[in-house]
């Protein structure tokens, strides 16, 4: 036979199984044709011949829940990550108000509160002292909270008459005013006042298309997009149909929403390039934040269990809603409570009328306990973790959690373990989206400088393999697309990452050392170091 390519001399992983490794691999059009065991077993011609001279070769990589285009938009914003104290955030947002024109917003994101030396939210009147004449928003990493100021308040018309519909997400100051640190979905009016900066479809799109970009240089060939509340749904589908005519949509988007479709279209409709996906619920808010919903007041904060967006009565309904619909049902829970919640809906709506191959996903699942392990084992469910969240919070959860409850956090390897099906993706803008350093997030459990030195409750490791399965075959289940990508094999789609190492040959404190040096989509590649 004569294929288009055929790649050779390689570490080839299908990630079908643990240590399947192949010498070669042959491409025609946009499929996989065979693979090799050996140069010997090549007895077919090719167009191209690419030797990969002892590199690594795995399917594509795939972010199984990231916002895209809260990313692009996050890019506009003041970049607070890493700043180690309110101090170093606060001079960077003076000099942006120095250059922004009066009346106009100034915003910051990616703060997070825990690194810096006193790790307390900045409230209105803090804010005030950068500027009164500009409206200030920032939020935190995690975007389940944010901090503006009194004039920011003032314009969303949020004062002590305000009751957002999630309890407990507005905090008051000693007048019984809103203190400008506002929870979950207390900050929409304000969201819904401020402008746009990507204001045209045309800005929007060019953005997007930069952001496509930068996860082929990571390995990405695939996106889970999630659709915020703040972002025109036609719009937000159009952008990667409008890229695809393009030519420059270099990643397959399973797009998901948090609304409901306004016609018959339900989950798995469209195209391999763009499907439309779930349907996204938020049970709770962030660990982090305090707003993830726990049965017992969080250590560090006596009196405060989380917030808890939907009565238990909501969620049901709104899962209901969507399970009759077809559609496939992805739901926020990172507390023990929050998650409780979510599986009393799964559960009445499930076993009242079971369908066949149902793959709810259940997003974040932080902290468990022995019950809820039990309850999700009987049901079919698959879990949309992100690695890199260990990392990014080996130094805090223990303190609001207690070191009890700290034992069921982040439980990775126990949950792999029981047979649960996990998937791997960054939250983006939460957290990068570089797959290699989520894995070695999650194999190491330590943050980037090494700490703790034994790892965040180490018993919870996963192997490399594990890890990448994640990216890969997993991900692929979970949006029902197991038979087209996800391993590497004759028939599916060849979508494809080339390392200059071997993952699974290496310590995994030195994931983070590995670079991608090509990346391919469907036989064409879309990126080369």
């Amino acid at each position: 036979m004569k294929y288009d390519k055929i790649f050779k001399n390689g570490k080839i992983y299908t990630m079908e199984r643990e240590g399947d490794c192949w010498y070669g691999l042959a491409v025609d059009g946009d499929r996989i044709a065979a693979l090799y065991a050996s140069e010997e077993d090549i007895r077919d011609e090719a167009e191209e011949v690419i030797d990969l001279k002892g590199q690594t070769m795995l399917p594509g990589f795939i972010d199984c829940h990231m916002h895209l285009l809260s990313y692009t938009q996050s890019l506009q914003s003041v970049s607070l990550r890493g700043a180690k104290s309110w101090a170093e955030c606060k001079e960077k947002l003076i000099e942006r108000a120095k250059i922004t024109p009066k009346g106009e917003w100034v915003r910051g994101a990616q703060f997070n509160h825990e690194q810096w030396e006193i790790p307390e939210l900045p409230d209105r009147h803090e804010l005030d002292t950068i500027s009164t004449e500009h409206p200030i928003i920032i939020g935190r990493y995690c975007m389940h909270v944010h901090c503006c100021n009194t004039l920011a308040l003032e314009m969303a018309g949020l004062d002590r008459n305000y009751v957002p519909e999630a309890e407990n997400a507005v905090q008051y100051d000693e007048n019984g005013d809103p203190n400008g640190i506002l929870l979950e979905d207390a900050v929409s009016p304000l969201l819904c006042v401020i402008p746009d900066k990507l204001a045209t479809f045309e800005a929007k799109k060019d953005a997007m298309a930069e952001v496509i970009k930068e996860l082929n240089s990571h390995g990405v060939t695939g996106a889970h997009p999630i659709q915020g509340k703040f972002c025109d749904a036609k719009e937000f589908i159009d952008i990667y149909q409008v890229l695809e005519k393009e030519g420059r949509l270099s990643v397959r988007v399973y797009v998901n929403f948090d609304e409901y479709p306004v016609f018959g279209m339900r989950s798995g409709f469209g195209s391999n390039m763009i499907k439309y996906g779930f349907f996204k619920i938020y049970s709770d808010g962030s660990l982090g934040s305090r707003g993830a919903a726990l049965f017992e007041e969080y250590s560090d904060a006596p009196g405060v269990y989380g917030v808890i967006n939907y009565p238990q009565e909501v969620m049901t309904a709104m899962v209901k809603k969507a399970y009759d619909m077809d559609l496939q049902i992805g739901i926020h829970a990172i507390g023990d409570k929050g998650l409780d919640i979510v599986l009393n809906a799964i559960e009445e709506v499930y076993n009242a009328n079971p369908k066949p191959d149902q793959r709810f996903r259940l997003i974040h699942v932080m902290v468990v306990n022995e019950d809820l392990i039990a309850r999700m084992k009987k049901l079919p469910v698959v879990l949309d973790i992100q690695p890199k969240f260990v990392s990014s919070n080996v130094n805090w959860s223990e303190d609001r959690l207690g070191p009890e409850r700290a034992n069921y956090s982040y439980m990775w390897r126990r949950l792999i373990d029981e047979g649960l099906t996990l998937t791997a993706s960054s939250d983006s803008p939460v957290e990068p989206y570089d797959p290699l350093m989520g894995a070695y997030a999650i194999t190491t459990r330590q943050d980037l400088e090494g700490n703790p030195p034994e790892g965040y409750h180490p018993e919870q490791r996963v192997t490399a393999f594990e890890a990448l399965t994640m990216y890969t075959k997993n991900a692929a289940y979970a949006s029902f697309e197991e038979d087209l990508k996800g391993t590497l094999a004759a028939g599916k789609l060849a979508d494809l990452v080339i390392l200059d190492r071997d993952p699974f040959a290496v310590e995994p404190k030195d994931l983070l050392k590995i670079n991608v040096m090509q990346t391919w989509l469907g036989g064409k590649k879309v990126f080369e170091k």
